[in-house]
């Protein structure tokens, strides 16, 4: 799946953090779903965990990469409507490059977790 996402022709990028979640972060798909929070919530939340679960599991057996971790961010878009959205980016941490999301537990515009493929249920 992460091999899926990558784009065509790779840019120019000035470290391999701003590489790696350029080429792996993603919006998730929320067009479908219902605007009424009670509703969009959970589903989003849903598919977000599914889709990053899928992805966790296929950087593990394809690059064989345990070390991947997903972040998963929940916000209110910048819009009238205010709807509830949601992002899922890929990166594995190293020694030598700054974190994904330095200082996680500080983030106060958004819902955020950091989230490696032993956290993920093994039925998803």
């Amino acid at each position: 799946m992460l091999t899926d996402l990558r784009p065509e022709t790779p840019g120019t990028y000035f470290d391999r953090l701003t590489e790696e979640t350029a080429i792996n972060g993603r919006g998730m798909t929320d067009y479908d779903l219902p605007a009424a929070p009670h509703e969009r919530t959970p589903l989003l939340v849903r598919r977000c965990l599914a889709y990053m679960c899928a992805c966790l599991r296929k950087a593990q057996e394809e690059f064989r990469d345990t070390q991947v971790k997903a972040y998963v961010s929940l916000s209110f878009a910048d819009t009238e409507e205010a709807l509830l959205t949601s992002n899922v980016t890929f990166c594995t941490p190293l020694p030598d490059v700054r974190p994904c999301i330095p200082e996680l537990e500080a983030v106060t515009d958004a819902a955020v977790a950091e989230i490696s493929l032993e956290d993920c249920p093994a039925w998803s």
